[in-house]
């Protein structure tokens, strides 16, 4: 996601925003846009760009409470970073999710998640199951252009899909010789990192057509995609 960390001591946040951006998220820190929208001068276009919020603990809940009268609550997940002591004395403040102060990785991205998931609930099943799919490739050690060509197969499906296509998506640029180059490159690096996962090659070569995903990749991400949608339709209703 891309997240904007509102706190009025930047250097505080480090370790927690350098957490945030481990688990592949965009993260801007910032004590400016705190003040511009405490004053009521902030351009909503500006925050159109961030999917979530983050409240740091240094804000008070009455601060809080005045800035999300200005946020759109349809589009922008909130979430509030606390001790768990807090959360309990201030529950009655609509956060997507409270974050504790001492979290470890594992549990910052299940939070994420299911925030991201319960958000899109209502926006139908084919949003809930994109989200899902990216957190599972989250798990695998794959670079961020990595990901992003196994995701746009993904979106894909069986269709072979030429490099021409590919390059021009994921480079946004014309396919040069070299952009083709690069393709490759990540391409055997896909394959070579994913070796023990699935045996043979995850991104298959179709010789003069282009490149497909290797069934087996489609049926290591169904295994648990429906587990993690009723999951998350589950714990919406008990909210």
């Amino acid at each position: 996601m891309q997240l904007l960390l509102l706190t009025k001591v930047p250097l505080y946040e480090e370790n927690f925003e350098r957490q945030l951006k481990q688990l592949g998220n965009e993260v801007y820190c910032s004590t400016n846009v705190l003040t511009a929208l405490k004053r009521g001068m902030i351009d909503k276009n500006f925050l159109n760009q961030f999917e979530g919020i983050i409240f740091s603990e240094t804000l008070y809940d009455s601060e809080i409470q005045e800035i999300m009268k200005q946020l759109s609550q349809e589009t922008i997940k909130c979430f509030r970073r606390a001790s768990e002591s807090k959360h309990e004395e201030a529950d009655f403040l609509p956060f997507d999710a409270w974050i504790p102060l001492d979290i470890d990785l594992c549990r910052l991205r299940e939070i994420l998640l299911i925030a991201e998931l319960s958000h899109m609930v209502n926006k139908g099943a084919a949003h809930v199951q994109q989200v899902a799919v990216k957190q599972k490739l989250s798990e695998l050690s794959l670079k961020l252009k990595q990901k992003e060509i196994v995701y746009y197969l993904i979106q894909a499906g069986d269709r072979t899909v030429p490099r021409e296509e590919i390059s021009q998506q994921i480079w946004e640029k014309a396919p040069t010789k070299s952009v083709l180059a690069s393709l490759s490159k990540v391409v055997s690096k896909v394959n070579e990192k994913l070796e023990n996962e699935f045996g043979d090659e995850a991104i298959q070569t179709i010789w003069g057509q282009g490149y497909r995903l290797n069934k087996k990749f489609f049926d290591y991400l169904e295994n648990d995609l429906v587990d993690v949608q009723e999951t998350v339709l589950c714990e919406s209703v008990q909210q």
